[in-house]
């Protein structure tokens, strides 16, 4: 029998309309280890119904509504694996004027 192993992935949500829905700036979330940004997105999405609208597209897509920062790096790439201890930051892309 084998065992599945977590990570930990602190998820802070920025602004404050995430916050509602989440009742939470951030939290840990537990993924199976060799998880990926959409992985983590879907799970997400499983705790916290009304961010998933937000978050993929039916077609399993990132948002267009919807900026991602891991460790202080924007991240497009839902491929992309995280470890454990990753910092993930849920937002709205902002426009400059």
């Amino acid at each position: 029998m084998s065992s599945v192993n977590y990570i930990r992935v602190k998820v802070k949500y920025i602004p404050q309309l995430f916050q509602v829905v989440t009742k939470a700036e951030e939290e840990e979330v537990l993924v199976e280890e060799g998880s990926t940004l959409a992985d983590l997105l879907r799970r997400v999405s499983q705790i916290h119904e009304g961010l998933s609208k937000w978050l993929l597209t039916d077609d399993g897509m990132l948002s267009e509504n919807i900026l991602v920062i891991i460790n202080k790096k924007v991240e497009w790439d839902l491929s992309k694996k995280l470890e454990d201890g990753d910092e993930v930051v849920l937002t709205i892309p902002f426009d400059g004027g």
